[in-house]
């Protein structure tokens, strides 16, 4: 989140220089006898609170047009408390007036700004509070778990995938999928009976859901494949724990040689369900075909 605002965590800085050497060449600085602490005190609790909203807002907020609103409208208002605070120590002559108006004018355009942003930040709420709701709505509504690893099936998959998307657009906050397939599988089950490759998806699944966020989803999308879904995950996110997977899973009994995983992560750039799944899909047969038991594969999108 912080590479995002890189050059906003950066601006104040030169800003307050600027309004520091500003107030040096046009005043004098006040004696210690002159100067009202109680007056600093107060002033200087106030900056450090804007300050303290300008850091939530960058450490908390995506980039996108709401958080630029909120950003500038509380960084005017910083400026304005700091040019207040350093009035504390600096006496100017009552014919220059122009601190006095950088220190007045920032604030009511900041709090406008700030305002504004407050306004769009609540819509967003309420766009991600129906999407929740619905969510819950369905999962209550509708038991679609796979009966026999007991993660969710395509049906919920569908469904949720869709809303995510609308999300995803909304707050524009990445998002990826994970495609897990299972080689020889049916070979598998040939040889060695179903309840045996029955035993291994349970495994498998089991394996896969302890290494999920509890924003994550993992679906069983055919007989010898899973996606998980990644929320607010971008390409390089989604590639470490496709990483992590792979080597947790190499710890997963190998019940045959013929058994390999492939695993692929694709970034979501697309609004259709069906068509992001297909992509990833694309992704998971363009692999090669494993030649050692239980390798993993994978692939960017």
């Amino acid at each position: 989140m912080w590479r995002q605002h890189l050059l906003k965590i950066m601006l104040p800085l030169p800003l307050f220089c600027v309004g520091l050497m500003l107030a040096l060449s046009l005043g004098v600085s006040k004696l210690p006898s002159k100067l009202d602490w109680f007056d600093i005190l107060g002033e200087g609790i106030v900056l450090l609170v804007a300050l303290l909203w300008l850091t939530l807002i960058i450490s908390s907020r995506p980039a996108g047009r709401v958080t630029e609103w909120l950003y500038y409208g509380s960084l005017l208002l910083v400026c304005s408390f700091f040019l207040d605070f350093i009035d504390e120590f600096v006496r100017y002559p009552d014919h220059i007036r122009i601190m006095s108006w950088l220190e007045s004018l920032p604030a009511p355009i900041g709090m406008l700004l700030l305002t504004y942003g407050l306004v769009g930040w609540h819509r967003e709420q309420r766009i991600i509070n129906r999407q929740l709701q619905g969510r819950e709505r369905f999962l209550r509504d509708h038991r679609l778990l796979d009966p026999l690893t007991q993660v969710y099936g395509l049906e919920y998959l569908y469904a949720v995938l869709m809303r995510d998307l609308e999300l995803h657009q909304a707050k524009q906050q990445p998002l990826c999928l994970a495609m897990l397939n299972i080689q020889q599988f049916a070979a598998f089950n040939r040889r060695y009976g179903v309840a045996a490759g029955d035993a291994y998806l349970v495994a498998l699944s089991e394996q896969l859901c302890s290494q999920l966020r509890a924003s994550d989803i993992l679906c069983r999308y055919a007989g010898d494949r899973f996606v998980m879904l990644l929320a607010n995950t971008n390409q390089q996110q989604a590639e470490i724990f496709v990483q992590h997977v792979q080597q947790h899973l190499a710890n997963l009994p190998a019940l045959h040689e013929t058994l390999a995983l492939d695993i692929v992560a694709c970034d979501v750039s697309t609004l259709s369900a069906m068509e992001a799944l297909r992509q990833t899909e694309h992704a998971l047969n363009s692999l090669k075909s494993p030649r050692y038991p239980l390798t993993m594969h994978m692939a960017q999108g």
